[in-house]
C-alpha cells in the first residue's frame, strides 16, 4: 500500500506547480519508505527496488535517511547489493563522509 501511494503521489507531483508544496510533500514521503526497511528481507528487497526507481525520479526524497541503507551483517546478499545501489544513488556532499566511512568498514 505504501509503495502504491508513493507512486501515485510522485505522478501527481508533476502536475503541481508550487515548488514549496512539492518540497513539503517530498519531505513527508521519506518516513513511510524508511519504515519498509524494518520488515522481512523479501519486503526489504521489493522496497529497495522501488526506492531505486523513486530516487531516479525524485533524488532528494531520502537524502537525510542514508543510514537506513547501511548493510547489516545478517542481511542476505541480495538485500546488501540493493542497499549499496541505493547508497550510491543517495550520496551527496552533505553525507559523503558517512557513506565513505561505511564503505571503509565493509572493506575491512
Amino acid at each position: 500500500v505504501v509503495l502504491s501511494a508513493v507512486k501515485v503521489i510522485i505522478r501527481l507531483l508533476d502536475i503541481i506547480t508550487d515548488n514549496d508544496k512539492v518540497k513539503s510533500v517530498v519531505k513527508s514521503m521519506g518516513p513511510p519508505l524508511v519504515t519498509l526497511m524494518s520488515g522481512e528481507s523479501e519486503i526489504q528487497y521489493v522496497a529497495l527496488r522501488n526506492i531505486q526507481l523513486i530516487c531516479q525520479k525524485r533524488p532528494t526524497i531520502l537524502h537525510s535517511d542514508v543510514k537506513v541503507f547501511f548493510c547489516k551483517y545478517n542481511d542476505p546478499i541480495y538485500v546488501k547489493m540493493e542497499k549499496l545501489d541505493v547508497l550510491v544513488m543517495l550520496v551527496s556532499e552533505s553525507n559523503i563522509d558517512q557513506v565513505l566511512m561505511e564503505f571503509k568498514e565493509y572493506a575491512t
